[in-house]
């Protein structure tokens, strides 16, 4: 890594690790960042969509398990295993590590899946943008503030995540019809999602 980049990354880790520590924000972002606590709502989530969302609510399942699956083994299995960043409780002696991981830390994998999940979500249910945007947000957040993270790692996450999300968008719109939802802008202008 380029040593400005390093010495940013070290700054932001720290303002956000040690700067914002305290007991309640601890017990806060430690619930949101265990997976175990929102495996159950991504399940309910969608065994709603498939049985209550009609066709767009499948298609959006569908996608979501997809994109979930794909994104996860490229970014597990390719990208950290070929990077092998250290995590900052691996390198840095000062970290306040509220929760355990292990293997490679550059991409962050929860950033990367939540992000995906948010612009899928949007692209079908774009009403609940704000909701989708600040739980992946808040879950990415988490990741450096618990201490097993790099800010770039979850940056990178969620850009990665992003793109995989409108690349899925993008070709199941394209090669299985997903129906256009048409929208107004702020500006009264009509979108094409």
């Amino acid at each position: 890594m380029v040593p400005w980049l390093e010495s940013l990354d070290r700054w932001l880790f720290y303002s956000i690790n040690h700067g914002l520590s305290s007991g309640w924000l601890d017990t806060f972002f430690v619930w949101i960042t265990s997976s175990s606590n929102w495996k159950w709502i991504w399940f309910a989530g969608l065994f709603y969509l498939v049985v209550f969302g009609g066709k767009r609510g499948r298609w959006c399942a569908v996608s979501l398990v997809v994109l979930a699956g794909v994104l996860d083994f490229t970014s597990h299995h390719l990208l950290k295993e070929a990077i092998h960043r250290l995590r900052p409780f691996s390198v840095l002696p000062d970290v306040y590590q509220l929760v355990g991981s292990g293997g490679g830390s550059f991409p962050s994998n929860h950033a990367l899946n939540n992000a995906a999940g948010a612009v899928v979500l949007t692209g079908y249910f774009p009403s609940r943008v704000w909701l989708w945007y600040t739980l992946a947000g808040l879950i990415a957040f988490s990741r450096v503030y618990c201490g097993v993270h790099w800010p770039s790692d979850v940056l990178a996450g969620f850009a990665l995540g992003m793109a995989g999300g409108y690349g899925l968008l993008w070709i199941t719109k394209r090669f299985w019809n997903m129906p256009d939802r048409q929208h107004k802008s702020h500006s009264g202008q009509r979108l094409q999602l």
